[in-house]
């Protein structure tokens, strides 16, 4: 039975310093404290509470309750029973149901001031720009000074500064061929949707406060249309689309899964590590899963099983990046020739076609 994790006593507590405080960050330094580790969190931004809309599938939502926040969460979230998939014609594809508090929908400041309030005051250093200048030894320099310790979890997202110098073989991020634009509108939707066109996607879901959570992604010539590209969708394709005043927009990029995320005292995590297509919507479910994985193979006498950590890690990243790549072309087809396999979509039963995604959110904390 999944049980909560309780803070441990110690003398001497080892120490982490986290570097980046978005989802996987947070989730990571509530872990560790809940492992019995003193945690700071280096953010070089004004705030950790930002951003658009998230979903959090059933795995998701098994971490956070393992990390004591899952609560915190539902009280800020939409649960989702339902997905109706489209095409960009109205034609219904598919339904993606859950049981209820399986997939939840909510603010992305949301989820990370969640995960804030399970953290004391001043683990959390935003404004503060660290930068690790020695992974063997969990050296950290930032505000004006370093310091050791005896574990650096690098979170700083796909960008992330650490990869690009301390794993050099790794390479850096790729450009995917997709423009995401996103958005929370005021005025609530009576239902969730995912729509799926030529070159094209949209989500719709409702969120709560009376706001919807919108995003258009585009590829090839497409996305130069900006989101033009959409006005023969559809309704409330266009309208929810119009409805946006000053996006989020990103050209979106993807990172193949580093398959040595750990040197000496320095472990790369989330985005860091794994950067993957947004299409299957585990983005933030595979950076909290990072997060208790991560804890689990630490003591709270400060040692880290980065071995351990690597083995439980690097198949299931691997695995999920490819299917969210597969994902590209039966979400967005580049022409009417590509999109048949949405035909074929339409009149297979839903669950065989949604096995995957299911068995993707069927994982579990050990």
């Amino acid at each position: 039975m999944m049980t909560q994790w309780e803070t441990m006593p110690s003398l001497t507590r080892p120490r982490a310093a986290v570097v980046g405080g978005g989802i996987c960050g947070l989730a990571a330094a509530v872990a560790l404290t809940r492992r019995g580790w003193d945690v700071v969190v280096f953010e070089e931004t004004p705030s950790v509470v930002v951003g658009a809309g998230i979903t959090i599938w059933s795995n998701g939502i098994a971490v956070l309750t393992v990390l004591g926040v899952a609560d915190g969460v539902r009280a800020l979230a939409n649960d989702m029973p339902r997905v109706r998939i489209l095409q960009s014609s109205g034609r219904e594809l598919m339904r993606q149901c859950s049981a209820p508090g399986e997939m939840l929908a909510l603010h992305r400041r949301d989820l990370n001031a969640a995960l804030v309030d399970g953290l004391d005051d001043g683990v959390v250093r935003p404004a503060t720009r660290a930068t690790v200048v020695d992974v063997r030894r969990g050296i950290v320099a930032a505000d004006g000074r370093e310091e050791s310790f005896n574990l650096v979890v690098a979170a700083d997202g796909v960008h992330s500064q650490t990869r690009l110098q301390w794993w050099p073989e790794a390479g850096g991020e790729r450009d995917c061929g997709i423009r995401a634009w996103r958005a929370v509108v005021d005025g609530a939707t009576d239902e969730a949707i995912n729509v799926w066109g030529s070159s094209g996607e949209c989500g719709i879901l409702p969120l709560p406060g009376d706001t919807t959570y919108v995003f258009g992604a585009s590829r090839g010539r497409a996305r130069e249309k900006g989101l033009a590209h959409f006005d023969g969708w559809i309704e409330p394709v266009p309208a929810m689309l119009a409805a946006i005043g000053e996006p989020i927009v990103h050209d979106l990029t993807e990172l193949a899964p580093v398959r040595s995320p750990v040197k000496g005292r320095t472990v790369l995590v989330g985005d860091a590590a794994h950067a993957m297509r947004p299409h299957l919507g585990q983005g933030a479910g595979l950076s909290l899963e990072d997060a208790v994985v991560l804890a689990q193979h630490c003591t709270s006498s400060g040692e880290f099983d980065g071995v351990g950590f690597t083995a439980a890690r690097r198949r299931r990243w691997a695995t999920v990046a490819w299917m969210a790549r597969r994902a590209t072309p039966m979400m967005m087809p580049a022409n009417r020739f590509a999109g048949l396999p949405q035909t074929f979509a339409s009149i297979l039963p839903d669950r065989m076609m949604l096995s995957l995604t299911d068995r993707i959110a069927s994982w579990r904390p050990n």
